[in-house]
């Protein structure tokens, strides 16, 4: 099979030309504004975020809070101070005889504080948390992953932008085709009429003639149409105006040659690889995480501010406060046991999912060589078949000049020409088409 893809090359192309700088222009616009690269490339960007959020994580936070209480009635304490010092007083001022001890009256303390404020500020940072590290191990994965997706259909566009530019260019060469076969029915026609004037035709030719004039008219009307259409799909390809003109300027036989560098297929470059094996990852980090839900979890704050009655702010209203967290987990319904066991399972399923997939893309990867094989062998046919059908039609036409072949003849030989020229430029196009897909299996093409 690696042999018939370098011998059908050969056979088709002795030499390799530059590269086509048209097309891979065209693709380096796509690249850079399709709409949904654009949108999947914000999606990176809002992965990126993330990951910054679950770094910020490890550093300190600090928080400005203030409150402002102030109410009357409600709970309350009574404290009888009066009842226990004033018995005292009154001996001390017995016994000195002064009043140097007045007597105080009991008090009555209310929970609610009155006029009261809180203005602190706080600084928290986490000493042990082992969900910190495990949620950004999960970000980075996720970032990682974002970003082959993007390659993913970055890859995939380049693919169908060309696949959609060698549409572009099939329906221009159907075009040129029936342009120059109505060309030599129009003469044919007139030849006819011609004849039939100058009493040496009959009018059965004149119609046949006029007939297949038609026929290739239609023919040429489905073609434009198709080139319009292609063109469209192609500008919305690379988000450009849809009647914007498309450059057809484009050497297919130094494509075709580009044939032989797939003696070998190879997959280990496929981004769905790499996407694979960071989802294993990512649920490999998730599992990690719900595994050490019992790991105790170390915090410290410090408080900073003022505090007191009546918008005090003496040196008694200021004050500072630290402290030490822990959180220990115990038991909550084995929740956690469930989790921990559903995680395990994703792990599972993905790596499963990267068997499986892996296997798919290498089928895939065959196949399209297997297709691009089939569709050499055809365009080796199909010039075979143009090259024979043109030698035929040329002696037809000749004879027909001379008055040795008919009509019919001359018809059924323009017939097989414009038949096995469209064939032929199909053949060029489904091959170069087929080049696209096995580029796409194998992941060939540079990527910016």
């Amino acid at each position: 099979m690696n042999r018939s893809l370098t011998a059908g090359a050969l056979l088709v192309i002795p030499f390799a030309l530059p590269a086509q700088t048209v097309l891979d222009g065209y693709i380096a616009e796509g690249l850079q504004h399709n709409i949904v690269v654009q949108q999947r490339t914000i999606a990176l960007d809002q992965a990126m975020l993330g990951l910054k959020d679950a770094r910020s994580l490890f550093l300190p936070s600090a928080n400005l809070s203030g409150s402002y209480l102030s109410g009357e009635g409600g709970r309350f304490l009574d404290l009888p101070i009066g009842d226990l010092v004033n018995p005292v007083y009154r001996t001390l001022n017995q016994f000195l005889g002064s009043q140097a001890f007045p007597e105080v009256d009991n008090v009555r303390g209310f929970f609610n504080p009155n006029n009261y404020y809180d203005a602190h500020v706080r600084a928290s940072m986490p000493l042990v948390n082992t969900d910190l590290f495990h949620n950004k191990r999960i970000q980075q994965d996720q970032v990682k992953l974002k970003d082959q997706e993007v390659d993913i259909y970055r890859r995939q566009l380049v693919k169908e932008i060309k696949q959609a530019y060698y549409q572009v260019l099939l329906a221009d060469a159907g075009v040129r085709t029936y342009t120059s076969a109505l060309e030599l029915l129009e003469r044919n026609v007139a030849v006819s009429e011609s004849l039939e004037r100058n009493g040496k035709g009959v009018p059965a030719q004149v119609l046949r003639s006029r007939s297949e004039r038609e026929r290739i008219r239609t023919q040429l009307v489905a073609a434009q149409a198709q080139g319009a259409n292609a063109r469209r799909y192609f500008n919305f390809l690379l988000n450009r105006p849809l009647d914007s003109p498309v450059d057809t300027q484009y050497d297919v036989r130094a494509a075709l040659s580009d044939t032989a560098r797939f003696n070998t297929v190879d997959i280990s470059r496929r981004e769905e690889l790499a996407a694979l094996r960071t989802v294993v990852d990512l649920r490999t980090s998730q599992y990690k995480l719900a595994d050490q839900y019992w790991v105790p979890k170390l915090g410290t704050f410090v408080d900073l501010g003022y505090q007191g009655i009546d918008w005090s702010t003496d040196s008694d209203a200021d004050y500072y406060l630290f402290g030490v967290t822990l959180d220990v987990p115990v038991f909550n319904g084995l929740r956690n046991r469930t989790k921990r066991q559903r995680a395990l399972l994703d792990v599972r399923s993905a790596e499963l999912d990267q068997v499986q997939v892996t296997n798919q893309l290498q089928l895939g990867a065959d196949v399209a060589r297997n297709d691009l094989s089939a569709a050499l062998s055809a365009m080796r046919s199909a010039t075979a078949q143009e090259e024979s059908a043109r030698s035929y039609f040329h002696l037809i036409d000749t004879g027909y000049r001379e008055g040795v072949n008919t009509l019919i003849e001359y018809i059924d030989g323009r017939n097989q020409l414009t038949t096995s020229e469209v064939q032929l430029q199909a053949a060029y196009y489904t091959t170069l088409q087929r080049l696209a897909e096995l580029e796409r299996a194998t992941a060939t093409y540079p990527l910016p």
